[in-house]
């Protein structure tokens, strides 16, 4: 155990050396123990493993700081702006001649519309400056817009109100696409996938909290007291917020010369553009959007859903919408755990398999529900198994969303630019907004076209899910190989890899494992969450796996690499994936042979003479020992070097 690692990891490792222990003491008490233990225990494990590995990283000021201020800047944006909601809809005076409908989805829209007006700006500020310092100025423009809407309130002015809700919008559009370039920037590689599990489901938290207050205070007879509250607790948590930014250390940029372009409409039209080029990204942004429209859906027909079929009260529509967050909770930190601290975009599938056959589920048990003809309460509600099985069901699609949106957020942060990395994020939040603006045509469409009969805007959303999985099944043969490989290759299986971060480098890769083998192969494909085309020596045995294997070139297979004439055709090959950005991985006897024997030293600079980059990533594979309890574990280690370009003198 090395001095510099903390009393949480010490723990973490004494708690992995105990889990076995545990298992066998517990199943062997008695028989009904042997039968319950075993889920007990994993689910006891789980949760104990998953607050190790989040209290260490809150506990660290690199994210910690960072996490307290996204979290209460999404608690401050939905309890004031569903104040305002509660309080255009039950205030007569306040909404004047505006009917509360028309007012209700334009404060829907003025909070999603500055993520279109101004994230490719707010991108190139990220980018331009330090990202540290973008999001400090943002946070304090928050005090004074949430003074703008106490204002609102007490001048009875649903203008001031109106406003405060744009500038709320306008304040998280300049703090996104530094929020999502600052991680990468901060957390290591093995830290990236926990961090934005962390982010995701706070965030969810943050808004649900938020609701919740809101609901609660307004909904109280205290008159303008209940306003007071609400404003003074919100001016509280924004400069609570302001302290946090503060805290956040800083983050150099990596684009100081970029000229920004003011013109919102031509820099919003290169942002999307541009985030379209970028092969590795711009699946994850797609499917990112995706996530945003199964959300935003699913949570805004809960208390249509609480109020028309299940014939609840206000309160169940709550349950539903703390279900649904808890849910995406669970699945963020299992698919930590199933990543085995890699971007593991094989979960993507394994998720959205989730959510369709939860989805399937939900739609026979809503079909074959009796509406009680007394409004039912919260209590009254959890005591009928049909609606349990609801409330589960949401739980579980909501698990599946966890498992879809982490590895999506972590491959965009961690293959975008590191120069460009907040304007593509300022594209994400664009195309977001477009698909959050569509979910709502969307369901207001099912509604109109099944007579308001809610079950079916859910029915509608699973469907498309299963076009959106054979989207992924037919167009990224790299993300059904992960989620293959996710079943293939046992976790305990895998090295632990030590600095990632040069995966995420513009150009072509050629990687050097110390060994290729049929043995090891997958394992090798496995460990490194990129996707690549491996370099065998003789043929692979004939299977169907391995057929998909060569039909979308993720092997090739050389008969005799030992003839002149194959390892020229070896470097043509390497030539070839580096010219178009992809990754190739040959072992280390090969790599020295083409070395001494083909000046591969000089590719790079050859190559560079083209305007390709190519980078040489080399594998060290070693043994290390870790000491849990009073016995020493094994593990494997990968430390990936960047290899600086030699000459061919040099070698």
């Amino acid at each position: 155990m090395k001095p510099s690692q903390s009393r949480s990891t010490r723990q973490l490792l004494d708690f992995k050396g105990q889990v076995f222990r545990q298992y066998f003491v517990v199943a062997k008490t008695s028989k009904g123990l042997a039968k319950a233990g075993p889920f007990l225990l994993l689910v006891q494990n789980f949760l104990r493993y998953a607050e190790c590995m989040a209290i260490e990283l809150i506990r660290d000021n690199r994210f910690g700081a960072f996490f307290w201020t996204q979290f209460l800047g999404a608690f401050n944006d939905n309890l004031l702006k569903f104040a305002v909601t509660l309080a255009v809809t039950y205030n007569d005076a306040l909404r004047g001649s505006f009917s509360p409908g028309l007012l209700i989805n334009l404060i829907a829209a003025l909070f999603i519309l500055p993520f279109v007006i101004f994230s490719a700006t707010s991108g190139q500020l990220a980018d331009k400056f330090d990202k540290t310092k973008v999001m400090r100025l943002a946070k304090w423009l928050e005090p004074p817009i949430v003074l703008i809407t106490a204002a609102g309130f007490l001048f009875n002015s649903v203008e001031l109100l109106i406003l405060g809700v744009f500038l709320l919008g306008t304040q998280s559009a300049f703090f996104g696409p530094a929020k999502y370039a600052y991680l990468p920037e901060q957390l290591k590689s093995s830290e990236l996938v926990m961090g934005n599990a962390l982010v995701e489901s706070a965030t969810f938290m943050a808004i649900l909290l938020g609701t919740i207050a809101a609901g609660s205070l307004m909904s109280q007879e205290a008159g303008d007291v209940a306003v007071y509250i609400v404003c003074g607790f919100g001016f509280l948590v924004a400069l609570l917020g302001v302290y946090q930014a503060q805290r956040m250390p800083l983050t150099p940029s990596h684009s100081p010369d970029l000229e920004v372009n003011w013109n919102l409409f031509t820099e919003t039209w290169r942002n999307v553009s541009f985030a379209t080029n970028l092969p590795k990204v711009w699946p994850a942004l797609l499917g990112i959007s995706w996530l945003w429209f199964v959300g935003a859906t699913y949570l805004t027909q809960f208390p249509l859903l609480s109020k028309t079929l299940l014939n609840a009260s206000p309160g169940v529509a709550t349950v539903l919408l703390f279900a649904f967050t808890v849910g995406l909770g669970i699945g963020a930190f299992l698919c930590e755990k199933w990543s085995r601290k890699r971007i593991e975009m094989g979960l993507v599938l394994w998720g959205l398999v989730v959510m369709i056959l939860a989805g399937v589920l939900l739609h026979g048990v809503l079909v074959a529900y009796q509406t009680n003809p007394d409004q039912q309460t919260v209590v009254e509600f959890f005591s009928q198994l049909n609606n349990l099985a609801v409330l589960g069901l949401f739980v579980l699609i909501s698990v599946g969303v966890g498992l879809y949106s982490v590895p999506l957020y972590a491959t965009m942060q961690a293959f975008a630019p590191k120069e460009s990395r907040s304007r593509v994020v300022s594209a994400n939040n664009i195309i977001n907004s477009f698909f959050m603006v569509v979910s709502a045509g969307f369901a207001i469409a099912i509604l109109l076209a099944m007579k308001g009969e809610v079950l079916w805007v859910f029915t509608a959303v699973t469907a498309i899910n299963v076009v959106v999985l054979g989207l992924w099944l037919f167009k990224q043969p790299y993300v059904v190989l992960r989620a293959q490989l996710l079943l293939k290759v046992p976790g305990k299986q895998l090295p632990r890899i030590e600095n990632m971060d040069h995966l995420g480098d513009s150009g072509g890769n050629l990687i050097v494992f110390p060994t290729l083998l049929h043995e090891n192969y997958l394992q090798r494909m496995a460990g490194l969450p990129i996707e690549m085309t491996v370099v065998l020596s003789g043929r692979l045995k004939q299977s169907r796996f391995v057929n998909r294997l060569r039909k979308h070139g993720f092997v090739l297979e050389f008969s005799k690499l030992s003839e002149i004439d194959t390892q020229k055709e070896l470097i043509k090959a390497i030539a070839s994936h580096i010219q178009q950005g992809r990754s190739i991985a040959i072992d280390k006897p090969m790599f020295e042979l083409l070395r001494k024997q083909y000046r591969l030293d000089d590719m790079p600079g050859v190559l560079a003479k083209k305007g390709v980059v190519m980078n040489v990533l080399e594998f060290m594979e070693e043994q290390v020992q870790q000491k849990v309890q009073k016995s020493a574990i094994s593990q494997t280690v990968w430390r990936l070097n960047k290899r600086e370009a030699l000459t061919a003198s040099g070698v």
